[in-house]
């Protein structure tokens, strides 16, 4: 008998995981997790109340919860996308007194799902998809469980963050340029188009997406705010887009920077410090301290604008990435 299945012997079976029920008891195994990970809290209880019912996402079968021996839960994990994204997330948390068999227990879970949503035809096209978990340096327990369940190539990434005091830079003057908030329906689209074109962190960049799909996954981000997103014009185009969110207000008085980016085009211009600094400001105005993103550390000329503007590095993270089959 293998360990794992040995463990699993010993600990309860998997169960559904029921969002009216169970989000405290992931929101804390969470904040034990960032402790543990991070030295910080960094995760509100907004977002995972957000993550366990945003679209595409239906816990009963998509999620599950890991009781301990003692009836107390030592993991979870559930499955999300997001638009512009083929394939799932496997969002995994384990709490500090979890093992990585007990990882690999909720990674098979998601796995097997996976499997069910490809038969089912979910992504047809060549008869497979993508399942990724994105988890921090420090999480050992996670990160051996997804190395034993064959989870590889992982694409590293840092966590940056910047404090918004008096002595942040000047936004740059650059003639016929302006940035703005969004304003109705149309800002939205032109918004959506312009994320389509340029690059920026995390989904966007990944693949178009249709207007509709997108939209409703925007409104149901957890912490999305319409106000403090903006748009970059220049000589009356849109340009660049910036999507700052309320992720981490409740824990850290953070702004963060969920996607942000210049089109290719109208790049080595400045534009991107005049974005930047753009944004950086208008959080500060609304009174948040700091400000927050995730960065590809591939990509050079961002991670030098990040840290030309002040920002530095606090974490790092991996996204680990298998292929399923049905």
């Amino acid at each position: 008998m293998t360990a794992l299945s040995q463990r699993a012997r010993e600990t309860p079976a998997l169960i559904p995981l029921d969002p009216r029920a169970h989000t405290d008891a992931v929101w804390q195994l969470v904040r034990d997790r960032d402790l543990a990970a991070l030295g910080r809290v960094e995760t509100t209880r907004a977002w995972i109340t957000g993550r366990l019912t945003a679209p595409g996402v239906d816990a009963r079968t998509d999620a599950r919860l890991l009781p301990g021996t003692d009836g107390s839960p030592v993991g979870a994990v559930w499955l999300s996308s997001a638009s512009g994204i083929s394939g799932w997330t496997a969002e995994l948390v384990l709490g500090p007194d979890a093992t990585a068999d007990d990882g690999a227990r909720l990674l098979d879970f998601a796995e097997q799902r996976c499997g069910e949503l490809l038969a089912g035809g979910d992504l047809p096209a060549g008869g497979e998809g993508e399942l990724s978990c994105f988890v921090s340096e420090g999480e050992k327990a996670a990160r051996a469980a997804l190395h034993s369940r064959g989870f590889g190539s992982p694409h590293p990434y840092y966590r940056m963050a910047v404090t918004l005091d008096d002595e942040l830079p000047q936004v740059p003057r650059v003639p016929g340029t302006a940035v703005r908030p969004l304003d109705g329906e149309q800002d939205l689209r032109t918004f959506h188009a312009v994320k389509n074109r340029a690059f920026a962190a995390e989904e966007a960049g990944k693949s178009e997406d249709g207007f509709d799909t997108w939209l409703e996954w925007w409104r149901t981000d957890p912490g999305v705010d319409p106000a403090q997103c903006a748009l970059l014009e220049a000589d009356g185009t849109a340009v660049g887009f910036a999507n700052i969110t309320d992720r981490m207000l409740d824990s850290r008085n953070a702004a963060y920077v969920r996607q942000i980016g210049v089109v290719p085009q109208t790049r080595q211009r400045g534009l991107g410090s005049l974005l930047l600094l753009s944004v950086m400001h208008a959080s500060r105005r609304r009174g948040r301290t700091a400000m927050v993103l995730t960065v590809d550390m591939a990509n050079t000329p961002a991670l030098a604008l990040y840290r030309r503007l002040g920002w530095q590095v606090e974490a790092r993270f991996d996204d680990f990435r298998r292929t399923v089959t049905p």
